[in-house]
């Protein structure tokens, strides 16, 4: 198979208009033209990596439905009543995305409102951050009798949250599991991603629900490359993974006030946030995967969560191994300039969501709100790629919607114009640099003879043009996602 159009190599490359050749699956040649022959075509670009994904929650809320748009405690509690049906059959009514900074009511659903519309079913509504939640009657009284802390307010926060988080995910049967696999995978795929980082299940989950994600992950039609969120390195082994972690707690985040931060919150002086983890128990961690052989990756956003982290690789000389297995701290997102520079001696990745601060960053938004003047040190994107550290693009879906496009407009227009990166440097963090994240630099993130086949072809350069369109994805060559456009303008030669 021969596919033509402006090619664009890898992040830095000018582009060039020629063809690929396809064969099983990969690239066996990149031809140019002469400029002579330039025509009508579309743009070629390496296949669009998100590197930080929950591909299962993101699946979940495709098959709840999200919050994001609710604007008012009516809302949300007419969107939750329009999905109880399908709950009783399911069991269970989950919520996604609930901003309660955007609702007139600047709070919660309460309870008892919460009862009005999902009456006998258990019934829990996450936050948009995913780092505290709410529940009904039903949902208090199953987590009260599994033994979960349930607060006076009813607002489930810290260890308490992971706790019913757990507890409801483990309620949701196998097959749905796979349908909302599937369903991630055909939303990335209609977004130009070809390959995610899955970071997937919980510490508490028996090896047959491992299996049952691991098999419905398999089963996408985009690649994906699992981190299993378990403490548990030997579960990796096991599983037959070079990889362990994710999101393993740290702390939590500003929009909760769960962030571990060194100074108090600018709107709850005396919270620091939350430290969930001892350096015991996170050293042994590092320590044992790297006897293992496994990357790493864990969760930190507040200063003092990711200096802590730092802390634990120094005791253990990740930098004196030139960090050859790639651990990664996801988010990183306040940073101090001394952090900075520790981060890069010890050669750490950083797993990092752009998109962050287009919700939240700048001056009149929730960072400022949170943090004061501090929204000036978050996502320090530039300071850290002058200091040599790799930045690996990600969305944290369904935190923030699976859109590599928007993630690189959102590096480029960083709110602390200091922070901004090149449009080559911001497509890199969802191709090169993602690639290289997930061990995949020899076979993605570039088009070159002998990689995978994986493409996503778009409208213009996403380098120079902010309104570019996904056209196509293919993955080992084959189409996996068709804009209705493509038909105007055929790929093949």
């Amino acid at each position: 198979m021969r596919l033509t159009g402006y090619l664009i190599a890898d992040p830095d490359a000018p582009v060039r208009f020629g063809e690929l050749v396809i064969r099983d699956g990969k690239i066996e040649a990149v031809r140019y033209r002469q400029a002579g022959t330039l025509g009508p075509a579309w743009f070629i670009v390496p296949g669009l990596v998100d590197a930080h994904t929950h591909p299962f929650e993101t699946g979940l809320e495709l098959l709840y439905g999200s919050l994001a748009g609710a604007t008012s405690i009516t809302e949300v509690l007419d969107l939750l009543a329009e999905r109880r049906r399908q709950a009783v059959e399911w069991g269970t009514v989950l919520g996604f995305n609930l901003d309660p900074d955007r609702l007139t009511e600047q709070r919660y659903p309460r309870r008892e409102e919460l009862d009005r519309v999902v009456p006998g079913v258990p019934t829990l509504v996450y936050r948009i951050d995913g780092h505290s939640a709410v529940a009904n009657t039903d949902g208090l009284r199953l987590l009260s009798s599994s033994g979960v802390s349930v607060p006076e307010d009813s607002v489930l926060r810290g260890t308490a949250y992971e706790q019913a988080s757990r507890l409801f995910k483990s309620r949701v049967r196998p097959e749905q599991v796979r349908t909302a696999l599937a369903h991630c995978g055909e939303l990335a795929a209609q977004r130009g991603v070809t390959t995610i980082g899955a970071l997937v299940g919980n510490e508490s989950m028996p090896y047959d629900e491992w299996t049952v994600m691991l098999e419905g992950l398999a089963a996408m039609s985009v690649a994906a490359v699992p981190f299993l969120q378990t403490w548990d390195c030997e579960l990796a082994v096991r599983a037959g993974l070079p990889r362990v972690g994710g999101c393993l707690l740290i702390d939590g985040s500003f929009g909760s006030h769960t962030a571990a931060l060194s100074e108090g919150y600018a709107d709850d002086k005396g919270n620091r946030g939350c430290a969930y983890v001892a350096d015991e128990k996170l050293s042994a961690f590092l320590r044992r995967a790297g006897e293992l052989g496994l990357q790493t990756a864990v969760h930190a956003i507040g200063d003092q969560a990711v200096e802590q982290v730092v802390r634990c690789h120094e005791q253990i000389g990740t930098g004196t191994s030139s960090n050859n297995l790639r651990h990664r701290i996801e988010h990183a997102e306040l940073l101090s300039g001394d952090l900075v520079g520790r981060i890069a001696r010890q050669k750490l990745v950083l797993g990092v969501q752009p998109a962050f601060e287009a919700f939240w960053g700048g001056p009149d938004k929730l960072y400022n709100r949170r943090l004061g003047a501090r929204w000036q040190h978050t996502n320090p994107f530039n300071s850290l790629l002058d200091s040599g550290v790799t930045l690996s693009g990600g969305s944290d879906s369904p935190i923030t919607p699976i859109d590599p496009l928007a993630g690189i407009r959102a590096a480029v227009d960083h709110p602390n114009a200091g922070q901004r990166v090149t449009a080559e440097q911001a497509l890199a963090m969802f191709t090169s640099a993602a690639a290289y994240s997930l061990g995949l630099e020899g076979r993605a993130g570039c088009l070159r003879p002998g990689t995978d086949a994986d493409f996503t072809v778009l409208s213009a350069d996403p380098r120079t043009s902010s309104g570019c369109e996904v056209i196509a994805t293919l993955r080992a060559g084959k189409s996996i996602y068709e804009n209705k456009k493509l038909s105007e303008r055929p790929l093949s030669s």
